[in-house]
């Protein structure tokens, strides 16, 4: 029984006020299982107000001599795998990538950072708060998760950085996206998960060549690109400014998702190699390994690209054989 169950009937007057009290309790005891929750996660602290729930993470430099830092984010109703409640269930969210990203953008942390696909602006948070220098441009298509970005900055103190309500493609067109309303960051140009409550919904994209041009941005460091299966023709709308500016490129790619745009992960390892890239994978923390091909046996979700002359001290210092 909800606790909305419990204060009706009690206004109804089904049951009596020490029944009314004692129900009620039971629903508040509840509370000292989320204080086992907090020990064992990044989440260290739920606040709970009138209008929002805001979960305070608090997480690690890469770096050893460098302090932890904190970022709030907002809860939503139905989003059950937003990257808060994912912390809090099971501890952490992505450790190693997040570290990964983090040591390479030291090195550019006065730099340039492209969000492609900022779904609630995780990546954004977490390169905006280790580098406050760091320019980023966030890219999120789905009207909903473009406020929710824009909220978890302002629940941060972030405002400075440039969010776009639009995706990024090889056209500049108006597209359905399917908005996968329970795991929002699932939402994508075709219906992944099939979910009854995945909404329909018009977007704006563009190429990411264009906004290059129309921003005058004069430097791509960066580019973090998780696009549920789109990432080609991102790459494909992008690619001038990829030859040009040689970011380094953060992107998931997997098989089952790229099938259903009609593309093979290899495709993009191909294409960004005339760019002159090599690809690596997370081979533990801290440590990145030479990458191929994708097969039917790899593992791997997430990939690092980096052009063999621009990256050269990175790759130096970041790869082992």
């Amino acid at each position: 029984m909800t606790i909305e169950e419990i204060r009706k009937k009690y206004a109804d007057g089904d049951i009596d006020v020490k029944s009314y009290a004692l129900q009620m309790f039971k629903k508040y005891e509840e509370l000292f299982c989320y204080q086992e929750l907090l020990e064992k996660s990044k989440v260290k602290e739920i606040i709970i107000r009138e209008k929002e729930i805001l979960y305070k993470i608090r997480l690690d430099s890469p770096f050893e001599d460098c302090n932890e830092y904190e970022i709030l984010m907002e809860m939503y109703k139905k989003d059950c795998a937003a990257v808060p409640n994912t912390i809090l269930s099971i501890g952490e969210y992505e450790p190693l990538e997040l570290d990964m990203v983090g040591r390479i953008v030291s090195y550019m942390n006065e730099g340039i950072f492209f969000d492609i696909g900022a779904n609630l602006g995780w990546y954004t948070l977490n390169m905006k708060k280790q580098y406050p220098d760091l320019k980023v441009y966030a890219f999120e298509p789905i009207e909903d998760n473009y406020n929710k970005v824009k909220k978890n900055l302002e629940w941060n103190d972030l405002n400075q950085v440039k969010v776009f309500n639009i995706g990024l493609y090889h056209e500049n067109t108006m597209l359905r996206f399917y908005y996968d309303v329970c795991a929002s960051g699932a939402s994508s140009l075709e219906n992944l998960r099939g979910d009854e409550e995945t909404r329909e919904v018009m977007c704006k994209v563009e190429r990411l060549d264009d906004v290059v041009k129309e921003q005058n941005i004069s430097a791509m460091d960066f580019v973090k690109c998780d696009v549920e299966g789109a990432e080609l023709f991102v790459y494909k709308g992008g690619f001038e400014s990829i030859k040009k500016y040689k970011p380094v490129i953060f992107s998931e790619i997997l098989r089952k998702w790229s099938a259903k745009f009609g593309y093979h992960p290899n495709d993009i390892i191909d294409l960004l190699a005339e760019a002159g890239y090599q690809c690596y994978v997370i081979k533990e923390k801290g440590k990145l390994r030479k990458f191929g091909r994708v097969n039917e046996q790899t593992l791997e979700t997430n990939y690092f690209f980096m052009h063999v002359d621009k990256h050269a001290q990175i790759i130096r210092d970041l790869v082992e054989e």
